[in-house]
């Protein structure tokens, strides 16, 4: 699973419906997981850090220079104040994360990921959105094409666009946040 890589690139798609995807310095595959929840149900349910924690080391050892790609979210103006709270909590969590995990942290736009992968692609709708960026990751990483499968696992193609977008970015010299 580990790659043979000086820098990994982290995708994280924050949120309890989430996913998190490890590239290499080459923009290959290495890992890829939803993110990991406790508790019961999805009011109750928060972001398990320890299970991430666990996860990561399997990913990452012996430790490589990594960056964390964090997908830049608000919630949205029709979410109820339970839902944008959890959402926040959810979120935060994952900044925590990686923040006492000491990572280099950057923010990545959706438009900013969007306007690189989906050009050419249906984006209409936030379904549009999903969908396009579903078929997209699983046609460039096809380790990801099965779980991408599942609807409520595009969290994943977001993460991996993500991460890639972060690594070009970095590579491209534009240290914008972008």
């Amino acid at each position: 699973m580990y790659s043979d890589s000086t820098h990994l690139w982290i995708g994280v798609d924050p949120g309890k419906t989430g996913g998190i995807v490890v590239l290499d310095s080459h923009g290959l595959y290495v890992a890829h997981t939803t993110i990991p929840l406790i508790g019961i149900g999805t009011k109750r349910a928060r972001v398990n850090c320890r299970a991430l924690k666990d996860w990561w080391f399997t990913v990452n050892w012996p430790p490589a220079k990594a960056t964390w790609a964090i997908e830049r979210v608000s919630s949205a103006p029709t979410d109820g104040v339970v839902s944008a709270f959890s959402f926040g909590k959810a979120t935060g969590a994952v900044y925590a994360f990686a923040e006492t995990m000491g990572f280099s942290i950057t923010e990545i736009s959706p438009k900013d990921w969007q306007r690189v992968y989906l050009r050419g692609q249906r984006k209409n709708t936030r379904a549009d959105i999903k969908a396009s960026a579903a078929l997209v990751a699983a046609d460039r990483w096809p380790q990801l094409s099965r779980d991408l499968q599942v609807k409520k696992n595009w969290g994943l193609a977001d993460a991996a666009l993500v991460a890639a977008t972060a690594r070009v970015t970095e590579l491209a010299g534009d240290n914008r946040g972008a």
